[in-house]
């Protein structure tokens, strides 16, 4: 009688490790499901918007000079955007 319990008992415990597995298997499988669709979504979405134009600005610069974005176009543009007290 005890093989029979310490069987089962194995038994119940390798397909609690198999469900396990498997809901951990279909969880993954949802993120990378999800992952896809929100990419394939959001480059759908913004397709044609790398390639509009920033709308042109001026800024002055410390020196006291004044810049335009126009005087940049076709270079890469990082601004940074600081505030003090």
């Amino acid at each position: 009688m005890a093989t029979n319990q310490s069987k089962r008992t194995r038994r119940d415990a390798a397909r609690k490790a198999h469900r396990r597995r498997q809901r951990i298997r279909w969880a993954a499988a949802a993120v990378v499901t999800l992952a896809i669709v929100g990419t394939l979504t959001f480059v759908a979405a913004s397709d044609n918007q790398a390639a509009a134009l920033a709308p042109d600005f001026e800024l002055e610069t410390a020196e006291g000079e004044t810049a335009r974005l126009s005087d940049y176009r076709g270079q890469p543009v990082a601004l940074i955007f600081m505030h003090t007290y």
